[in-house]
């Protein structure tokens, strides 16, 4: 999730812990807690290889169990420099921090290895966007009202309460919209009677009104999306030849991450004798307005082969640009 979110639900994790005891620095430490997970991105500033990146992200820094022992330091220090609250109290709100960090980063679509060291196992719900307004703003607003109010009115933890709970609401409407319009998608791909091994689905960035769907079989991935607002529009799926016999001779450990990471979402297509492009989409397309994939799809690699040697590198497309894809969002979500 984005660290604006995280920081909202780290602060107000913090504030139903300790907020009674510490008033706003409840608050403040928690919003702290809330982000110190995503400090991984760090590493980003030490190497520019797109696929360690890509692993270090979201790996142990978002492990449930690793948090259990990152806590401990924290909730000793804390503990020693202010002594309103106990050790045991404090340990409770660094973990709470970093556990509700973590579950809220394992409903978006990128995937999160939370059960690091037991299992590498990516786990994502597909249920909200890694950034969704509607879920950030309110959020925000109503848990800021609390830092206007002294920490012994009952006011302040109305506020409070009202903030988690629409959290809570929100959560729960993104889960039954998924399962909404996951059956709508399985309904058409039978009644299409396209056959497939697998699909998933997820809400397009900065919404839940427009989602995307991924399938797949071992010779095509189709993808579509439905908007809650397209009043009868027809679904439309997009297919693309997997060409699963081009990537023999381009095997390597990259190529190995970035199809594990990809959850069985990929093509690939030929770019010359020696070179392969390979299609990450389980993030559904950035364009709305071109089946062509290398405009359509923002996250995809070339994989090149020279002698024994397999390079890659992060293609990024040269005809993409926010403000123009934020506007074909708007017309595609029907606003």
């Amino acid at each position: 999730m984005d660290s604006l979110t995280q920081i909202v639900l780290g602060a107000a994790t913090g504030e139903l812990i300790l907020g009674r005891r510490l008033g706003n620095k409840a608050m403040l430490l928690g919003a702290i807690g809330g982000t110190l997970p995503d400090m991984d991105v760090l590493y980003n500033f030490f190497d520019a290889d797109p696929i360690r990146r890509m692993e270090i992200h979201r790996g142990y820094s978002h492990s449930m169990f690793a948090a259990l022992a990152y806590a401990a330091p924290l909730a000793w220090l804390s503990g020693r420099l202010d002594r309103r609250a106990r050790t045991g109290y404090w340990y409770l709100f660094w973990y709470a921090c970093f556990f509700t960090h973590i579950l809220l980063d394992c409903c978006t679509t990128y995937g999160t290895r939370a059960l690091l060291p037991f299992s590498d196992e990516r786990i994502g719900f597909n249920n909200i966007s890694v950034i969704d307004p509607m879920y950030t703003i309110p959020f925000m607003l109503m848990l800021a009202m609390c830092l206007f109010i002294r920490r012994d009115r009952p006011l302040r933890r109305k506020w409070m309460w009202g903030a988690i709970s629409y959290s809570l609401f929100y959560m729960a409407m993104t889960f039954a919209l998924k399962t909404s319009v996951h059956r709508m998608f399985a309904e058409d791909l039978n009644r299409k009677h396209i056959r497939v091994e697998g699909f998933n689905t997820k809400p397009t960035i900065l919404n839940a009104i427009l989602w995307s769907a991924v399938a797949w079989n071992d010779s095509a991935v189709y993808t579509a999306e439905y908007s809650f607002l397209d009043r009868g529009r027809p679904v439309e799926w997009l297919r693309y030849e997997r060409n699963l016999h081009l990537l023999p001779p381009f095997e390597c450990e990259a190529l190995d991450a970035f199809r594990d990471f990809s959850d069985e979402c990929y093509f690939a297509q030929s770019a010359g004798p020696d070179s392969l492009l390979f299609f990450n989409v389980k993030f559904g397309r950035t364009r709305y307005d071109t089946a062509e994939a290398k405009s359509a799809f923002l996250f995809y690699m070339i994989f090149t082969r020279e002698a024994d040697r397999i390079s890659y590198t992060r293609i990024r497309p040269g005809d993409w640009s926010f403000s123009e894809a934020f506007r074909m969002l708007l017309r595609r979500i029907g606003v």
